[in-house]
């Protein structure tokens, strides 16, 4: 191998190391969460070059982690009744960008009012940023995408995060690293409590917290038999969690 770089003409050496010197810095695809606020039926998919991908089954799940294989457009189709028969058919529903300057992102698609009922859906894309300088192991993430106001109080650390905020927490777990979590709503008459539960905080992880709105009171979490018995659930807010290494 040294015999042959000695004899190696100028031009082609200095070729050589300039393109292991731009593999080296070439910026790095993301690893991308999905979370979708649909509560629609039909499951996401993306192509790749191994064929279709498939990303989320259900409303408000929070898909494995995805990293591309480059920083190209990711297509994002969803399984939908398509033409006068009405057959499903994978529906073009939004593209994302990879953004080059973040090893970690969550990608919210949130569907928005057609202009009118034969126009396609129309499809929002959020991207947050969840590079581990921002935010890294040992810290909560709140996110707020729904419609009022919301408070936590994590062990030590009380926050407000109006919607369409999102704030990043540390506090300090227990021996067993457990963090006291408590995540109000703001309503007409000041506060109501929807969730007081243990955050666990494991050593190299960090929380995801979303606080979200259902218009069917997240009906898919009911089973037959509770429907009813109990009848639709109301609307309402809550608090998704999720835990996951930087």
């Amino acid at each position: 191998m040294i015999f042959i770089v000695r004899h190696l003409r100028l031009p082609l050496l200095l070729a050589v190391l300039t393109g292991a010197l731009q593999a080296q810095t070439a910026p790095q695809p993301p690893r991308i969460r999905f979370l979708f606020l649909d509560e629609s039926a039909g499951a996401y998919t993306t192509p790749t070059a191994t064929g279709n991908r498939r990303i989320s089954d259900g409303p408000y799940e929070i898909s494995p982690p995805f990293t591309p294989g480059d920083l190209r457009p990711i297509h994002l189709y969803k399984t939908l009744p398509s033409g006068e028969s009405g057959d499903l058919a994978p529906v073009k529903v939004a593209s994302i960008t990879p953004p080059a300057n973040s090893s970690s992102i969550l990608a919210i698609i949130s569907p928005r009012p057609a202009a009118s009922a034969d126009a396609p859906p129309v499809y929002s894309v959020e991207l947050i940023d969840c590079d581990p300088a921002k935010f890294p192991a040992g810290s909560i993430r709140v996110i707020n995408r729904a419609n009022a106001a919301m408070a936590g109080q994590f062990g030590d650390q009380l926050i407000a995060v109006q919607p369409g905020e999102d704030k990043v927490v540390r506090p300090i777990p227990d021996n067993r690293h457990r963090v006291a979590s408590r995540v109000a709503t703001q309503i007409t008459s000041g506060w109501k409590i929807i969730t007081s539960r243990t955050t666990y905080l494991l050593p190299g992880k960090r929380v995801f917290g979303i606080f979200v709105h259902s218009p069917s009171g997240m009906r898919h979490t009911f089973t037959a038999g509770e429907l009813a018995e109990l009848g639709d659930p109301p609307p309402g807010n809550f608090w998704l969690t999720f835990s996951d290494s930087p």
